[in-house]
């Protein structure tokens, strides 16, 4: 049974300071991993997109660190800003095959 999971579900954290959200998962087999950011009111954004071969990927303060063998992730937040108040969001693809 193919499940994501992130933690923790809610956080709250002082400006300035950083913060890590976590992603388990147990997509198999693995095509890609994407996390967004999702402000209130508005559509998710993509943060960054990361496959099987990639362990980190960093976009301006955002990091994202991916561990296929453990399947996790992890997005760190650097010097936390009033405007990353928002919902973040795992994603994770599956690779579809198909039959020949």
């Amino acid at each position: 049974k193919n499940q994501v999971e992130q933690s923790p579900q809610s956080l709250i954290i002082l400006e300035g300071k950083n913060c890590t959200l976590q992603c388990n998962y147990t997509v198999s087999p693995f095509n890609n991993l994407r996390w967004y950011k999702q402000d209130t009111g508005r559509g998710p954004v993509s943060l960054t997109i990361m496959t099987f071969s990639e362990n980190t990927k960093s976009n301006g303060r955002y990091t994202a660190t991916l561990d296929a063998d453990t399947k996790q992730s992890s997005l760190h937040i650097t010097a936390s800003q009033l405007s990353d108040s928002a919902s973040y969001i795992c994603v994770v693809s599956a690779l579809c095959s198909t039959g020949t």
